[in-house]
């Protein structure tokens, strides 16, 4: 909608209202008089007036005139704090429901009113000049015809995505805060640093909109990490010189930013972000623009939103690095641990119940692969080391659903800040040794991110064998969500041009600015970031090159093995370094270590990254003896049946928690503490210090380990003599060059557990298992440990969770005929622990329907089909054609 649109929309809403205002009373006034009377009436001409008949009319007309008068002066006061409500920047108090109609049509013509005034300051201001890092287009012979006249270039506006900016701009009085609405991928973070210029004040602002009424359909907010396009949020305490625009050094790239780096524009330098006052832009002209002030790419978010990005406040960037060679960065670590987390869910999705026979045969886990496990490792570990929760399987899905296309990537690191690239327009050449296995790194993170079609590589079919050479490209590399594969470069350039006019097209027809604006609107349009990846020869280079720029503006971007003469080249060392580079993003990339992923490394990440999909894994191999579930599952050495409660409570289910008998230890007991607990309740015969620290710190040398492992012990001593006021317990024995839990002083709920998993297992008929097994539902309230992120607490986690599932499950099996009801509650107990099952949700159905209830089977199923589209899948043929039968019976 253009700005005179917007003034004529103003003006017609400021016509009717002057009509509903002044010229609405004034024809009232001349019809039927005043609306007061001439005197008070007295109570019998009162009566006098309702009992007599009005032939003549009079009572009816009066009341007509009480009426329009009243709803006159109703429509007036609701107009009047409307306005007062938008000259302040807050809501008005909601009205009751009969006024609500009237309420929306003052505050709909209040509204489009003051587009008159902000339209016309938005005129009458000066233009501000383009920032350096704004993009800018410079017209290239080369380009092709039929493509020529698709793309008009467009700069853009500082304060396009800085609202609180725009609107200082065209209001120069001073607000002491003022509302904003949610849009796709925004996160109180990003919006905390575009505003005060630090992302950590985003707290501020979540406790200013915590009250804020929200529009019908939409939650309050009740937490930072949850937020949902179309909620309103307050800023409070914006500074009055707000009108400055914010430096590139105090912004950074975020999806669907629109003043992110763009290709021929930028010069990323990765300096740590400021939060000093803004300053104005350099003047720059289309001839001469002005130097590019440093940029500071950071990609930090909320630091509680599962898979998101960690940063230090120094803006520096985690890395990994593993003993193959490989390098990289933690936004490939957190793909790769959302794609293990899908996998996880789809093999518990497909799992079998042991509910005829039980205790049945062991399904372990299939092996993780070393680089992804190691990915996954750290990643939840960058949660665990600022204090966050630490993301379950469940959570990593559900915060990937809400992650938009990604229009930039991390390629590396330059003095421990991040350099990241734009996508859209990029036009980057990698040569030297290390020019592959950087391709291969950037390549792999962008396939781990392109679920849902958020983006999509094209990759001539010969380069595809270059960079994954173990690969067979015939087998899980084909149905690679997000990869396409086209015979030569030729042909990719070709699928480029068409994808261009296509895109065009559709924002032609849309009436859109640009893409993040038609993904706002229609979010299931598949219109993701696509990026050709390719080894280029000389020919193809002004085609190419063509394409690209007109690619800016639609999402479309390259990477090239090889010289790049028209865009940015890098020469790379074989471990990653940035030796030169020339071009727009020479800067950014000099002297800095780029990720690199070894072939192999990259073959596991590929084949998780399929499985990911809900393909089929391979079966697992029979894990070793001391790595076995069923010899981690030892009874207690404590008897549940003493008489005497135990000194110290360790809480295994959920979050790991000491308890006393005065209450929860909240304070001073270390993290390795609790890990080294955990461990050590897993054991109860013991276990030697060499097993604990190859455990607890494997990535630790030798004497660090048993230093940290010293430590631990030292530290739980301590702190549960304090909380006991007994200075002479152990609490932790060391005997025979063994350590473990004092069992007459402690007890746990694992423990409790597993006593009433082994009375079950060893019952010698249905009758003394079913008894033993009734306490199973009050007994497993959480998944094991919760915050322990090691890797035997994750497959002790999973093993304990398929127990107890199977186990309530063969006990809804021997209660079903007796006690359907029971059963049934004990079967939805069992699904709230693993919700993903539809083994689990047909059993579910088939008990409703034996206990007539078919609108409760079509619930159930209806439940699974929203579960499994966080998976982006759906339940099989067999689940349908089960809830059809059981519906028709």
């Amino acid at each position: 909608m253009t700005r005179l649109t917007e003034i004529g929309r103003g003006i017609g809403a400021l016509t009717l209202l002057a009509l509903l205002l002044i010229a609405f009373p004034v024809i009232l006034y001349g019809v039927g008089g005043s609306p007061l009377p001439g005197h008070v009436p007295t109570w019998p001409q009162i009566t006098s007036a309702l009992m007599r008949p009005d032939a003549d009319h009079t009572l009816f007309l009066g009341t007509v005139r009480l009426i329009g008068w009243t709803a006159w002066a109703l429509f007036a006061t609701l107009t009047g704090a409307e306005t007062l409500g938008y000259l302040a920047g807050r809501p008005s108090p909601r009205m009751p429901r009969p006024a609500r109609p009237m309420q929306h049509l003052a505050r709909d013509l209040v509204a489009m009113t003051a587009l008159i005034f902000t339209t016309s300051t938005a005129i009458t201001t000066p233009v501000t000049p383009t920032p350096a890092h704004a993009v800018t287009a410079q017209a290239d012979p080369a380009q092709p015809a039929k493509c020529a006249t698709i793309l008009a270039v467009e700069t853009s506006s500082p304060d396009r995505d800085n609202p609180a900016a725009e609107a200082a701009r065209r209001a120069p009085e001073r607000r002491r805060w003022r509302t904003r609405t949610i849009e796709r991928g925004d996160t109180l973070w990003d919006i905390a640093r575009r505003h005060y210029g630090s992302g950590t004040r985003y707290p501020k602002i979540f406790e200013a909109s915590r009250k804020l009424l929200q529009p019908p359909g939409l939650p309050r907010l009740t937490d930072p990490d949850r937020i949902y396009p179309g909620q309103r949020i307050r800023l409070p305490g914006l500074r009055k010189n707000t009108s400055r625009t914010p430096t590139p050094a105090s912004r950074a790239p975020r999806p669907n930013d629109a003043d992110a780096p763009s290709n021929g524009s930028a010069q990323v330098t990765p300096t740590p972000p400021t939060t000093s006052p803004p300053q104005p832009a350099e003047p720059s002209t289309a001839s001469a623009p002005a130097p590019s002030r440093p940029v500071a790419p950071a990609t930090s978010a909320p630091p509680h939103a599962p898979g998101a990005t960690p940063e230090s406040p120094d803006n520096a960037v985690s890395t990994i690095s593993l003993v193959t060679g490989t390098h990289i960065g933690i936004g490939l670590a957190a793909a790769l641990s959302t794609a293990l987390a899908a996998t996880r869910l789809h093999r518990r999705r497909r799992r079998p119940l042991n509910d005829k026979i039980w205790p049945g045969p062991g399904d372990p886990e299939p092996a993780t692969p070393a680089a992804v496990a190691r990915a996954h490792k750290a990643h939840l570990d960058s949660h665990a080391e600022r204090g966050a929760l630490v993301p379950t399987n469940a959570d990593l899905i559900v915060h990937d659903q809400a992650a938009p296309a990604p229009d930039h990537i991390t390629v590396g690191t330059r003095d421990g800040a991040p350099v990241a690239l734009p996508l859209p327009g990029l036009e980057l050449g990698l040569d030297g040794p290390g020019a592959l296995d950087a391709a291969r790194a950037i390549a792999t993170e962008l396939l781990a991110k392109a679920t849902r079609d958020r983006v999509e590589l094209l990759i001539p079919q010969p380069d595809v064998q270059e960079l994954y050479p173990s690969i067979d490209h015939s087998g899980p590399a084909a149905t690679l969500p997000g990869l396409t594969t086209v015979s030569t470069l030729g042909a990719a350039i070709t699928h480029l041009e068409a994808e261009i006019i296509h895109r065009a097209r559709l924002l032609e027809t849309t009436e859109t600015p640009d893409l993040a604006s038609l993904l706002a609107t229609d979010p299931g349009e598949p219109l993701p970031t696509l990026l050709v990846l390719a080894t280029t020869p000389e020919p193809a280079t002004n085609a190419l090159h063509a394409v690209l720029q007109l690619g800016r503006r639609y999402g479309i971007g390259g990477l090239f093995c090889g010289p790049r003469p028209t865009g940015t080249t890098a020469h790379i060392t074989d471990n990653g370094t940035v030796t030169s580079a020339d071009g727009p993003h020479a800067n950014a990339l000099n002297g800095a270590r780029l990720f690199h992923l070894s072939p192999d490394d990259a073959t596991d990440m590929l084949h998780t990254l399929h499985t990911a999909t809900g393909q089929p894994e391979p079966a697992p191999a029979e894990p070793a003896a001391e790595t076995a579930p069923a010899a981690r599952l030892v009874p207690p050495p404590r008897s549940t049946d003493q008489a005497q409660p135990a000194l110290v409570e360790l809480q295994l289910l959920g979050p790991v928690q000491l308890h006393t008998a005065d209450g929860p230890i909240n304070t001073g007991l270390r993290r390795s503490s609790r890990s080294l607990l955990t461990y050590l309740a897993l054991h109860p015969n013991g276990v030697s210090r060499d097993q604990g620290t190859a455990a607890l710190w494997p990535d630790h040398d030798p004497d660090t380990a048993t230093t940290m492992f010293h430590t631990a012990i030292s530290n739980t001593r301590k702190i549960l003599r304090q909380a006991t006021g007994l200075r002479e317990p152990m609490f932790i024995i060391h005997a025979a060059s063994h350590y473990r839990l004092d069992p007459h002083l402690t007890d746990s709920d694992l423990w409790r557990l597993t006593t009433t998993l082994e009375h079950a297992r060893q019952a010698t008929n249905d009758t003394e298992r079913t008894q033993a097994l009734q306490p199973l539902p009050s007994l497993y309230t959480a998944d094991f440990a919760t915050d322990q992120i090691h890797e035997w607490a994750e497959a002790h986690r999973e093993y304990l969770r398929r127990t107890v599932v199977d186990a309530l499950a063969h006990l809804a099996q021997l209660t079903q005929d007796d006690h359907p009801d029971q059963a049934l509650a004990t079967l939805e107990h069992a699904l709230r622990h693993d919700p993903y099952s539809e083994h689990l949700h047909r059993n579910i159905m088939k008990l409703q329907a034996h206990l007539g209830r078919p609108d409760a089977v079509r619930r159930t199923y209806q439940l699974l089909t929203t579960r499994l589209a966080e998976l982006d899948t759906e339940p099989d043929d067999q689940t349908h054609q089960l809830m059809t039968q059981l519906c028709r019976t």
